[in-house]
């Protein structure tokens, strides 16, 4: 079985088994509270619209759109113009952010326009051969869906967490504010319905984050079809950023998911990262909390797709 039919296989598997995890703990909490799902599903389709109509504006706050005749970033716009076209897609929006890391994602709808978003960090860490395989990278992104995809796999325990958070919040303030024993047991109550929701949360979130690491491989997978060879300067694009990450700490309310989870690496030079990387031996547990596969992880695979081989 080669790495495409692996990471499709893979990826049915996944998205099988966090559907039926979510739809049991859909009727469990439906049943539990005697609410009809003919009621929670609408309520969830409602908020999905709407993180779907305002995330573009969220994710990308403090762009800089590029054209075609911008006099500094013109030739970034007709470099991911070009990759779209090679990858049989509509060219997306461009922007330019002014971000404190190195980063490149996929955002965007269907209303707004599907956009890339390319900090300035990144683009001065990078040669011209890495920059356009991270933006094949993103573009793939783009052409599988991964953005609506993503939102909607992840629409349950987003609104799960917000629910935890919520009654967690409550019952620690209801604590200390409780004048007699109902209303303190009230609040002990609240407290740990949330805790209960919040592993509930937890267990759905590992489901959801291997089907994106999934996703982030298939999009590596794009780099490589539209690249060919090509494709490996991927590999010191991830090494160059986790480099430059080490002295970068990443605000955790961006909402903005980071091209490369951090990891702690001596190497300063990202040739002998990349060497270190394609001997390493992943754990299957090593990437198990990341949005992201471990980057050794992502040189092996791509290494493999063009030459048969991690090295």
């Amino acid at each position: 079985m080669d790495v495409k039919q692996r990471l499709l296989s893979s990826m049915i598997i996944s998205l099988g088994l966090t559907i039926i995890s979510e739809g049991i703990v859909l009727m469990g909490i439906a049943s539990l509270l005697h609410i009809s799902l003919f009621f929670i599903f609408p309520a969830l389709v409602i908020f999905w619209l709407f993180q779907w109509i305002i995330s573009p504006y969220v994710v990308g706050r403090g762009g800089y759109e590029v054209f075609p005749n911008d006099p500094q970033y013109g030739w970034l716009y007709n470099l991911v113009r070009k990759i779209a076209e090679e990858s049989k897609i509509k060219p997306p929006r461009v922007f330019v952010i002014d971000a404190p890391y190195p980063n490149a994602f996929a955002y965007g709808n269907r209303l707004s326009g599907m956009r890339v978003g390319i900090t300035l960090p990144l683009l001065n860490i990078l040669n011209i051969d890495e920059l356009t395989a991270v933006i094949a990278h993103e573009i793939g992104h783009i052409k599988h869906r991964d953005v609506e995809i993503g939102m909607t796999i992840g629409l349950i325990p987003t609104v799960l967490g917000y629910i935890s958070t919520l009654l967690m919040n409550f019952g620690y303030l209801a604590i200390f504010l409780a004048a007699d024993e109902i209303e303190l047991l009230f609040a002990i109550a609240a407290l740990a319905i949330g805790f209960v929701i919040f592993i509930v949360t937890f267990i759905l979130q590992i489901f959801v984050l291997w089907f994106n690491r999934l996703r982030e491989s298939y999009a590596d997978y794009n780099s490589f079809l539209v690249l060919g060879e090509g494709s490996k300067a991927l590999a010191t694009a991830l090494a160059k950023i986790e480099i430059y990450m080490q002295n970068i700490k990443i605000d955790p309310f961006t909402g903005i998911i980071v091209t490369a989870p951090r990891v702690k690496v001596e190497e300063k030079d990202p040739y002998l990262l990349v060497e270190q990387w394609l001997r390493t031996k992943v754990s299957v547990f090593k990437d198990i909390l990341s949005t992201h596969p471990y980057p050794a992880r992502r040189a092996q695979m791509i290494y493999r797709l063009i030459y048969g081989s991690d090295i």
